[in-house]
């Protein structure tokens, strides 16, 4: 058997890299067994055993009853980091649990976007489980991006995937057998819902899911936060679902992931996009140019695999944490991904025009009361002048007074903040990195004359903004400007459109308040 070369021993900075020769002086006498916990192989993450040294000098080795028995030391006794074996067909489709209610789940599978002429009009996608047969046909599929697919309520060890009238080539993207849900336990990401896969790095105060076929078998400690929130009966067993966190990076919280085959790492691993530019979906980055830039995180092989294998470099120093590479995408669909042992991040690169926008970073800003507030002009202030404020993205928030900057905030993520005393001649905009994503003006009405209807037509329409729906108060409005013919006639035909112009629509709430149609009615 072969020595292991790659072995960790828990210290207070993690898990650190020690020799056979150092292990022995620290435990001198008789065999150190894997169960013990105290060493890890790092290219599997199994634990593994230090010899007793009555036939040669100590060792580590594997157990002959390690639940994965793939590991690259076992193999070969002078590999490194550039020795891993994983395949293009060895990507792990992902599995999301979802309809999570305290009795019930299921489970649904994602098909990543293939090539559309390798489906023919009677395609037939056949998936099946140890108990359960789903038939799905060629209009299923998702050609813009991932399809998801449900495979019902109970959980599986494994799937097979088989596809009738299609193309062999397909399985190139889908492979014949895709991992399920491991009974002794499965980690899946809370705000996805997405499995897991074998060996992948957690994160410290981020919850997950954990799946398991009876009950969880430990004791509640400080570093840990575990609460059940879902039970279910499926034939004689009885499957639990936990939501689980770390509370900070140690041992204990270590080890507890350890036993369901992820590492607790402080810098999880990686694969960023950072040139050119490009469109990112699920699984899926969409660009036109002959070569890629990206950046690898992690503790990972250092170096990027690709299917089918083409030219890459790194373009930073080696010494470096951080891997910047430049990958040449010869094909049309090349498959890009970093592991250890196991693929643990891929993407499929796909060259075509970009004829598609990111998704905008969320932000929503609303008044006092909840109500919404849309960007672009108001001649409405807030109640009690309050705007309240809340990003998907660590923010900055600038307010312009007369044209004058008279305050900054910075503004993380997911907090909430309000901003009072607003005024008119104020300017609000809210900047995620150097981007303005969202901007309000703040003006009063122009003094029209009422009089004039013409003038009065003309205010309302000079500027332009946001286009939305008419609303349903446009038409109180329009059944008093009865006395304005040529005004009601183009409310009459907003109405008829659908659709009208936002400042439009404001301008016109503020003439019917001033004019006191309806004495007491604000809209």
């Amino acid at each position: 058997m072969a020595t292991l070369n790659h072995v960790c021993m828990w210290s207070g900075r993690g898990w650190t890299p020690i020799t056979a020769e150092k292990a022995a002086g620290l435990h001198p006498y008789g065999t150190v067994s894997a169960k013990s916990g105290l060493f890890m192989c790092e290219l599997c993450g199994q634990y593994v055993i230090l010899t007793n040294g009555s036939i040669r000098d100590r060792y580590f080795k594997h157990s002959a009853y390690e639940k994965s028995k793939d590991c690259p030391d076992r193999m070969d006794n002078s590999n490194s980091y550039n020795y891993y074996s994983y395949h293009s067909n060895e990507h792990e489709l992902p599995i999301r649990i979802k309809g999570i209610s305290p009795s019930s789940f299921r489970f649904e599978i994602g098909l990543i976007r293939v090539p559309i002429q390798l489906c023919k009009k009677n395609l037939q996608i056949i998936i099946n489980t140890k108990n359960h047969c789903y038939t799905f046909t060629r209009e299923r599929i998702n050609f813009d991006g991932i399809t998801y697919l449900s495979i019902g309520k109970t959980p599986f060890e494994s799937c097979k995937i088989c596809i009738q009238n299609g193309d062999d080539s397909l399985y190139e993207f889908w492979p014949h057998v895709v991992k399920g849900i491991d009974r002794e336990g499965t980690l899946f990401a809370k705000d996805s819902g997405k499995k897991i896969t074998y060996d992948a790095d957690v994160e410290v105060e981020k919850e997950y899911y954990l799946l398991k076929c009876g009950t969880l078998a430990v004791e509640p400690k400080k570093d840990l936060r575990i609460r059940r929130i879902a039970e279910k009966k499926i034939g004689r067993n009885l499957w639990k679902l936990y939501l689980v966190s770390a509370l900070r990076f140690s041992e204990c919280a270590a080890r507890f992931y350890l036993d369901f085959h992820c590492r607790l790492t402080e810098q999880p691993a990686s694969l960023q996009v950072v040139w050119p530019l490009f469109v990112e979906e699920d699984f899926l980055i969409k660009h036109n140019k002959k070569s890629m830039y990206m950046i690898v995180k992690g503790n990972v092989i250092k170096e990027i695999k690709t299917f089918p294998e083409v030219r890459s470099f790194r373009r930073n120093d080696f010494s470096s944490s951080e891997g910047l590479y430049e990958i040449f995408c010869s094909d049309r669909q090349q498959l890009i991904s970093i592991g250890r042992m196991h693929a643990l991040k891929y993407t499929y690169f796909w060259r075509e025009s970009l004829n598609q926008t990111g998704k905008n970073p969320s932000v929503f800003v609303s008044n006092i009361d909840g109500i919404e507030i849309c960007p672009g002009k108001s001649y409405n202030l807030p109640p009690k002048g309050i705007f309240c404020v809340k990003t998907e993205y660590d923010s900055e928030i600038v307010i312009i007074k007369h044209g004058v900057v008279a305050d900054k905030r910075e503004m993380a993520a997911s907090t909430r903040i309000e901003i009072d005393e607003i005024s008119y001649s104020t300017e609000i905009q809210i900047f995620i990195g150097l981007d303005c994503v969202w901007k309000i003006e703040l003006k009063k009405e122009d003094n029209v004359d009422i009089h004039s209807e013409v003038n009065l037509l003309k205010f309302i329409t000079k500027e332009s903004g946001r286009v939305i729906r008419t609303p349903h108060s446009l038409r109180n409005i329009m059944i008093n400007m009865k006395s304005y013919p040529i005004v009601y006639k183009w409310i009459e035909k907003s109405i008829r459109n659908g659709m009208m112009d936002e400042q439009s629509y404001r301008k016109l709430q503020g003439i019917y308040r001033d004019m006191k149609i309806v004495k007491g009615d604000i809209i």
